[in-house]
């Protein structure tokens, strides 16, 4: 089977644009204009022919403050209207990401942006996560025909969080919910404190459950050109080579986005490119697999 892997920079190849969508954007009445960024990348990736990738329905960060004080009944009223409003205005996404960072960030706390409606989807259950397993059988109901995805960041540079996230992965697997998994790698993953040998078996014990890989948000600082081509080059080849790799999703690549003071970009401010993405794209252009969404 020929191996298929896309490349996008968070609103091409691949139409992400961050953190625009989730819950904390969109609010309770869901007004048109709390809408209107999503509305653009979604209008944007079926113009260019572009997997929609959704990001993210639930997650313990930039939530909306409203959520986090009512009762658990009513939070649980407002989550499923959610998935159906997404479902219902952008049909054809590619891939939903229904959880986003069980393991790091889960909605359970009361602070700002937490939302604090873990309890609502069902809390730890009997298996420690039945929260999460709720929120993909909330996406089946609605979402049914697009492919569900679960992602969290520090999974690969941790034997520990590899098997902590495929407890999550199993679970998720028995009932047939999930169809992919992602995983970030941000800069702070991949310093070379943790060997590259690390993150390869990591991600073979992820592939052994027969489910296709996204990296769903990769950055690499550049406080120098020279260290960032140097890092592009270290890292970059493991994760796009790996035969269960489906996408990778440059994060931040350009100014004003992400990490701005450890010069993650790739593209300057004055629209120049910086020598990793030169280099980036001769590349994947000599690697370039099977383009699939």
């Amino acid at each position: 089977m020929a191996r298929s892997r896309r490349l996008g920079l968070r609103s091409t190849g691949t139409s992400s644009p961050g953190k625009w969508r989730q819950m904390g954007q969109c609010g309770s009445d869901a007004r048109p204009d709390d809408w209107s960024t999503l509305d653009a990348a979604y209008r944007f990736a079926q113009a260019n022919g572009m997997p929609f990738q959704m990001h993210v329905m639930m997650w313990g960060n930039q939530q909306p403050e409203w959520i986090k004080s009512v009762r658990a009944v009513e939070q649980r009223r407002e989550i499923a209207p959610w998935f159906a409003t997404v479902a219902q205005r952008y049909p054809d996404i590619a891939l939903l990401e229904v959880v986003n960072e069980p393991l790091n960030d889960p909605p359970s706390k009361a602070d700002t942006g937490g939302g604090n409606y873990l309890q609502a989807l069902g809390g730890s259950g009997d298996s420690g996560w039945e929260w999460g397993l709720q929120a993909f059988r909330l996406a089946r109901q609605h979402v049914p025909h697009n492919k569900r995805m679960i992602n969290d960041y520090s999974i690969t540079n941790s034997a520990q969080a590899t098997q902590k996230y495929l407890q999550i992965v199993r679970l998720l697997q028995r009932e047939h919910l999930v169809d992919a998994i992602g995983v970030q790698k941000h800069a702070f993953e991949t310093t070379p404190n943790v060997a590259m040998s690390v993150h390869r078996d990591n991600l073979d014990a992820l592939a052994a459950t027969c489910l296709p890989i996204y990296i769903t948000e990769f950055d690499l600082d550049g406080p120098t050109d020279t260290q960032q081509l140097a890092d592009y080059q270290r890292v970059f080849p493991l994760f796009w080579e790996r035969p269960a790799m489906h996408g990778i999703t440059l994060w931040g690549f350009r100014p004003g986005v992400w990490r701005d003071k450890e010069a993650a970009y790739l593209i300057r401010a004055d629209g120049t490119e910086r020598p990793a993405l030169t280099w980036l794209r001769d590349y994947v252009a000599a690697h370039p697999g099977t383009p699939t969404p």
